[in-house]
């Protein structure tokens, strides 16, 4: 775990106690867990979009941190982690065979917590190649009805 609090300052911070201007929400606390998860998410995504470190490994960080975690992500991230996977995933050239498939375990991976944005993404991929479908794209969907079917 050394290599996340590298990525994030805020591992292991406490969790921040509610604020005056937090009036008529639901008030207590917020997990420090929830708050890494999402800090690393986001660490994660921005390594991704900024073209940082092995591709490989930073789809198997958010897989291993999704698996053991809820997966509470903002909508936000989850779109364009979504994005980056599926441009990797369909590269023509310069993306690794290694890459397209640690980005299609990394969907599989998130649909366990965002199954409708991943699989609507999958969807709208199979209409635009209806006669000539993606390999990935169909691998990825493979995946999911194994593990979600």
């Amino acid at each position: 775990l050394s290599f996340l609090s590298a990525l994030c300052p805020c591992l292991g911070s406490r969790s921040r106690r509610a604020r005056s201007e937090d009036r008529g929400r639901a008030t207590g606390t917020v997990p420090a867990a929830l708050t890494t998860f999402a800090a690393v998410g986001t660490s994660l995504l921005k390594r991704l979009q900024d073209h940082e470190g092995n591709r490989v490994e930073t789809y198997r960080e958010l897989e291993n941190i999704l698996q053991g975690d809820g997966g509470c992500l903002m909508s936000g991230v989850v779109n364009r982690l979504i994005a980056e996977a599926f441009s990797d995933m369909r590269a023509a050239q310069g993306v690794t065979r290694d890459t397209k498939m640690a980005a299609s375990d990394f969907l599989v991976a998130l649909a366990r917590s965002h199954f409708h944005v991943v699989m609507s993404e999958l969807q709208s991929h199979l209409k635009a190649m209806v006669k000539d479908p993606d390999e990935m794209v169909l691998l990825t969907l493979g995946k999911m009805a194994h593990s979600y079917g």
